[in-house]
């Protein structure tokens, strides 16, 4: 059974309140929620901010994201039959039905341009087979700036655009990835994320996911000191 104040029972409690609410709790109701203190829930928050659990407005208390959430407005708007919430980038925006284990639908823009893009995601199939989503940056660099990696993650409707939208935008040759094995990588990632049995995921777990998967080794593959 966890500890009151630990870091995996507050990531819990802040992922439903979320699902519940559409945002994220204040200090003061995170606080009830958990039935501690203000001190000790701020203790437990830095912790979780410190493995990289949530993300905190620098100098501040405030949740900025707790992925695969947003709770500031982005491109990626994300609902089902029992709601909608921001994500912070399109495997975010594929995470958010994993973790609630929900059919969704995601509104966006190819590519992040001028383009809409709408589809569903149902029982874990997309209605757009075509789609396509790049990762720029490999794995290890994601938590460089957790803002600027995380909003370059987009769909894409073609390789060629893809490979127009690095051109033109000045970002590296990444990973791009097949919507069906986009979606198995959320549901393996993202998957326990409302769980109380959540606990962040060790660079050797992740590897193993992304071996599982098939995919490049020489992009996606972790370091054991990855922290």
């Amino acid at each position: 059974m966890l500890a009151t104040d630990s870091p995996e029972r507050l990531h819990y409690l802040l992922v439903r309140d979320i699902i519940d609410t559409g945002h994220a709790p204040t200090l003061q109701r995170l606080a009830k929620l958990a039935e501690l203190t203000e001190e000790r829930t701020e203790a437990a928050l830095r912790t979780l901010e410190q493995i990289h659990g949530v993300v905190l407005v620098p100098n501040s208390l405030r949740i900025w994201s707790l992925h695969p959430f947003a709770l500031n407005p982005t491109i990626f708007w994300v609902s089902s039959a029992t709601g909608g919430w921001w994500a912070n980038c399109a495997w975010c925006s594929l995470g958010i039905g994993a973790a609630l284990k929900q059919d969704v639908t995601i509104s966006t823009s190819d590519g992040g341009e001028g383009n809409s893009l709408e589809f569903t995601v149902e029982r874990g199939q997309s209605r757009r087979t075509d789609l396509l989503m790049n990762f720029p940056y490999p794995p290890e660099r994601w938590w460089d700036n957790p803002f600027a990696p995380c909003a370059n993650i987009l769909f894409f409707s073609s390789e060629a655009h893809i490979d127009s939208w690095r051109s033109r935008h000045g970002h590296p040759l990444g990973s791009f990835l097949s919507i069906d094995v986009a979606i198995r990588l959320a549901e393996l990632w993202f998957g326990d994320y409302a769980s109380p049995d959540w606990v962040r995921k060790t660079p050797e777990q992740a590897n193993e996911i992304f071996g599982d998967l098939g995919l490049d080794g020489c992009f996606w593959k972790l370091p054991a000191s990855f922290r």
